[in-house]
């Protein structure tokens, strides 16, 4: 599988590390009762570039109609800043590990200069309707490890 890298903003401010950065910008919806982007939200600003991520990489649509997905099985966010109506935050995504269904994945969330909030989690490559994980398909793992410049699989560490 062969795929077109996208470019990463030149003047973006999110760590290196994330080649894959798209910006976001805050809607009135995004905001709770205090006038400030709702915790839930961060995570649907990570959900929202990992769609585009896998779009952009391997036309993965979503929902795909393929009979594998990419499921969340865990997320963790540290919230560091808070975010309001009309900010533009940028949101860096990137798979920093391969397993045999299981990916892990960190991302970072920066208004200007100043990170709002980082996180991670893992993603399985499962079939939704049998309800078990599946091995990720060979091309997919390669486009990923060489795009991030990660092993093609590798343990978690303990």
């Amino acid at each position: 599988m062969s795929i077109q890298p996208p470019v990463r903003p030149l003047d973006s401010h999110v760590a290196d590390l994330y080649r894959y950065v798209r910006p976001i910008e805050v809607r009135f919806r995004d905001l709770d009762v205090l006038g400030h982007v709702n915790h839930v939200v961060y995570l649907s600003y990570v959900e929202q570039v990992r769609s585009q991520y896998f779009f952009e990489l391997f036309g993965l649509n979503v929902p795909g109609g393929l009979p594998q997905a990419w499921v969340v099985a865990q997320a963790r966010c540290d919230y560091l800043l808070p975010l309001a109506f009309g900010e533009v935050v940028e949101v860096g995504w990137r798979i920093s590990r391969l397993g045999g269904a299981s990916a892990d994945y960190v991302f970072e969330l920066v208004r200007g200069t100043q990170a709002v909030a980082r996180g991670s989690g893992v993603l399985v490559w499962a079939d939704p309707l049998a309800g078990k994980s599946s091995p990720i398909p060979d091309d997919w793992r390669a486009a990923i490890a060489q795009f991030e410049g990660i092993p093609a699989r590798s343990s978690r560490p303990s």
